[in-house]
């Protein structure tokens, strides 16, 4: 089935960007301009003319963006070599994605509006703890746990020998991974609150609006995240474990 086209080329910039998280992402991708001193009151089809990009293809584009991201993601898989998988293709990749653009936002409006609006100040040092948390924490699990589950479950099928860990028990790394999640979710209640969830005030900017809107969408994201390897990956990783 077609989808009805939801974007029109007389929509405003700000009123796109607003719209959904993943559309603002995209138009920071595209380099179209949103801001509301700037780009803000333009109509996609006069910034699109500004970019010298082409209008359909950018609808494509934003459509497409807004569609995959309400795909509800395959979470209920037996292998766990699948679900690391998963893990890696879904949740990694979106983090680091939206750290790195987070990274410029969350600057941008503590550098132009923290004299205004001093809880930005806490914000980004929220957010900055947030960052230095997580970058470790994923290569942690992409390149000592990850791969150390995968073993095991060959091992389980017969098609390799168990493998050598590196930290006796794997007790010991999903405990740390544990308390890691912890840390995380810490720092993302206090983001929370520094935001009154995620509420923004009246009068700010469209990249103020963007920024809380992208905070909130890394926040649903990691807790699914967390979710799913507290409560699926790491108890089947135990199993195996307990197997060899």
């Amino acid at each position: 089935m077609t989808q009805t086209r939801s974007i029109e080329t007389e929509t405003t910039m700000k009123e796109l960007a607003l719209c959904h998280p993943a559309v603002a992402r995209t138009l920071d991708k595209l380099q179209i301009n949103y801001c509301c001193n700037s780009g803000g009151k333009l109509s996609l089809a006069e910034a699109c003319q500004q970019a010298n990009l082409d209008v359909n293809g950018v609808i494509t584009a934003l459509d497409q963006a807004r569609n995959e991201a309400t795909v509800t993601p395959l979470e209920n898989v037996d292998s766990p070599t699948e679900l690391i998988h998963h893990i890696l293709t879904t949740h990694h990749l979106f983090t680091r994605s939206e750290l790195d653009r987070l990274d410029k936002l969350v600057s941008k409006i503590v550098e132009r509006h923290s004299e205004a609006r001093p809880e930005l100040k806490k914000i980004g040092e929220c957010y900055q703890a947030l960052r230095d948390d997580l970058l470790p924490h994923l290569m942690k699990e992409e390149n000592v746990l990850f791969p150390y589950i995968e073993a095991l479950e060959k091992h389980h099928h017969g098609e390799a020998s168990p493998p050598v860990a590196c930290f006796g028990s794997i007790e010991n790394p999903l405990r740390q991974m544990h308390n890691e999640h912890e840390t995380v979710m810490a720092l993302l209640a206090r983001m929370r609150l520094l935001t009154n969830d995620y509420e923004p005030p009246a009068d700010v900017c469209t990249s103020y609006r963007t920024t809380l809107q992208s905070l909130q969408a890394l926040e649903s994201d990691l807790l699914s995240h967390i979710a799913l390897e507290n409560d699926v990956l790491f108890p089947q990783a135990k199993k195996l474990a307990a197997s060899v």
